[in-house]
């Protein structure tokens, strides 16, 4: 009896911020979404929110730095923020945290061959101070991991990147 009513207690807490299954998909990462106030997402997740200046360029670029969890030592969000009508609004999603995936399963540590398996890419190239292949279907460009020892930088073609690259971050755009 005591176990039934321990259930029920449970099923009927409101679910966390964290969201038990926040799924990256074009323009969103759970509640984190672009054009979405910044304001109600640093709000709603409190103390695991933190402004940063991101300093791109040499200049002043805010973001919040978002932890799924209290306890986390290292963020796995970020999301760029800029001024639109009046209010800080999400201008782009940076997701650096390993659980946080596609609905198909691709995310941060998943290799090139597995993303060329669930979507098309449609360009491969530098930019953002990385290598990245994009799939415009997402609005998603998945950074790649340029440590291994062959030199990335000068390909152009997706069909010639090697399928263990790894990916180590996502960037969601409009």
């Amino acid at each position: 009896m005591r176990s039934t009513v321990v259930a029920i207690l449970l099923a009927l807490q409101p679910a966390s911020p964290q969201h038990d299954a926040m799924v990256v998909e074009r323009s969103r990462v759970g509640p984190v979404s672009i054009g979405g106030s910044a304001e109600a997402i640093y709000r709603e997740f409190a103390d695991r929110a933190r402004l940063i200046d991101l300093k791109l360029e040499g200049h002043l670029s805010p973001a919040l730095e978002l932890k799924l969890f209290g306890s986390q030592l290292v963020a796995s969000i970020v999301a760029e923020i800029a001024p639109a009508n009046n209010q800080l609004v999400v201008t782009r999603i940076n997701v650096i945290d390993p659980s946080l995936r596609t609905r198909e399963g691709v995310g941060v540590g998943s290799t090139y061959e597995q993303l060329r398996a669930q979507y098309p890419v449609d360009w491969v190239g530098r930019g953002e101070g990385g290598m990245f292949a994009r799939v415009d279907k997402l609005g998603i460009s998945f950074q790649l991991d340029t440590s291994g020892p062959i030199p990335l930088w000068s390909i152009r073609e997706p069909d010639k990147v090697p399928g263990d690259v790894r990916v180590v971050r996502m960037m969601l755009t409009r």
